[in-house]
């Protein structure tokens, strides 16, 4: 077995990429504690207008997920994904998108 690890260390991603028995394997996992300060913070400090508004902080292993399953350039699934109650913690303004 070869394993490879590749840690960004500005999002804190870490990536495996795992070779076993002819298969190939690439696993990604993220340490999200940094966004949800970082949403802590802007929700704390930032003021939005009804034009212009900052309303989430997506970690790095969401967008990569939206890419895979094919879902990155569609805006409804987004907003789905953005409503949805149990991704509350990563949005910065509380109202609806």
């Amino acid at each position: 077995m070869t394993r490879r690890t590749v840690i960004d260390t500005k999002t804190n991603l870490v990536s495996e990429f795992i070779t076993e028995d002819n298969k190939s394997i690439y696993h990604t996992s993220q340490n999200v504690q940094p966004v949800l300060d970082h949403v802590k913070r802007i929700k704390e400090t930032t003021a939005s207008s009804k034009e212009l508004r900052h309303v989430a902080e997506v970690p790095m292993v969401i967008y990569q997920q939206a890419m895979r399953e094919g879902w990155v350039h569609d805006k409804a699934k987004w907003k789905r994904w953005l409503n949805d109650p149990d991704n509350k913690l990563f949005r910065t303004w509380p109202g609806k998108v």
